[in-house]
């Protein structure tokens, strides 16, 4: 028996979240939307076994080029289900139209800071007993430069790092860079400090640099959602959960099938999406930096019985980054209220 194939009745055991629409005549057609990055694989990897058939769903993939990208296309293209960052799902225009139905993956293990070898920022480690695995102190990094671009999820990273070393962005000299010129740039022997997402940060550690702090060690969480059309999902509830099983099925798959086993699909998604090649170890390290999340587990960060819901306090805290840097319009503002429009409905359903 091929590989995919025994992959495949492997994940058949997970019959919970398997589909229960396999006895319609003809599969519902349903538009997804995504980006070339790793919430998609997910999707496009429960597509490659035709799970989204056995869900009673024929799925569309569209390709964007950002989350804002997709949130504004909604009524272009209208797509019913979409893989979005945080902020274009709160705040770009339209984004009242969508809700928020699952969380894809969590990228605070897939940004970092990196240094050179020989930066003395390495030598200090902990100087924060509330971030132990974090290096520097204000002395080491009051001053430097780091190549960073603004209003991203590397920039978050790059400010919460400095909160937690008690510095504050006027405390060093921060210079926009993109983050492909910018590795190049810091090759060159530009700047002190510079910040990175996957897959660029397993090229910096090729070329010998060395992380000063993830996102996840500064205590920054970056969630990338699932986001629904909300018209579409009042009107076709049946289809959402649809979706759901199919998703939450091949996420019991990247949960239970070794990263190495899984890497030659990887590289070959990541190639078909992006037109980049991946090596294996890089596909093996961008699998296990990106955390997918169970039905139990989505239904516990969905939980609000207590108040906040642990999602809706990750969104709240980007949210209050983005407007402490200026990067929230006063038009935005009545739209972030739509933490609100976090809701466990679709997901419950599926218990």
């Amino acid at each position: 028996m091929g590989l995919a194939k025994t992959l495949a009745a492997v994940c058949m055991t997970a019959a919970l979240l398997s589909a229960s629409a396999a006895g319609a005549a003809e599969p519902v057609p349903m538009k997804t939307a995504w980006l070339g990055e790793h919430e998609t694989f997910a999707v496009w990897y429960a597509k490659q076994h035709g799970w989204d058939k056995e869900a009673g769903l024929a799925l569309t993939m569209l390709r964007f080029d950002s989350g804002k990208a997709i949130v504004e296309g909604s009524l272009a293209y209208d797509w019913a289900v979409a893989g979005c960052g945080a902020v274009p799902a709160l705040t770009a225009a339209l984004s009242e139209r969508i809700d928020i139905i699952a969380v894809a993956n969590d990228e605070s293990a897939a940004n970092a800071l990196y240094v050179r070898a020989d930066s003395p920022i390495l030598a200090i480690r902990g100087a924060n007993p509330a971030h132990p695995d974090i290096h520097g102190d204000r002395e080491s990094v009051r001053g430097r430069e780091i190549l960073c671009p603004r209003g991203t999820s590397a920039h978050y990273a790059t400010a919460m790092w400095l909160k937690a070393l008690g510095l504050s962005e006027e405390e060093v000299r921060i210079r926009e860079t993109a983050s492909t010129q910018a590795l190049g740039a810091f090759a060159g022997g530009l700047a002190d400090v510079v910040a990175l997402w996957a897959p660029l940060t397993y090229e910096a550690e090729t070329r010998g640099f060395k992380a000063a702090a993830l996102s996840r060690d500064c205590g920054a969480s970056q969630p990338v959602l699932i986001i629904a059309n909300h018209d579409y999902a009042v009107q076709h509830p049946e289809q959402i959960e649809a979706f759901l099983r199919m998703y939450l099925r091949a996420v019991a798959c990247l949960r239970d099938t070794p990263p190495e086993t899984l890497a030659p699909d990887y590289i070959r998604f990541y190639q078909e999406w992006t037109g980049r090649k991946l090596t294996p170890a890089s596909a093996v390290r961008d699998l296990r930096a990106h955390p997918v999340f169970t039905l139990d587990e989505q239904l516990a960060l969905f939980d609000a019985s207590a108040g906040k819901s642990e999602l809706q306090k990750w969104l709240s805290a980007i949210v209050a980054f983005y407007e402490s840097i200026g990067g929230v319009r006063d038009e935005d503002r009545p739209r972030l209220q739509r933490l609100n429009a976090v809701t466990d409905v679709y997901l419950k359903a599926l218990r």
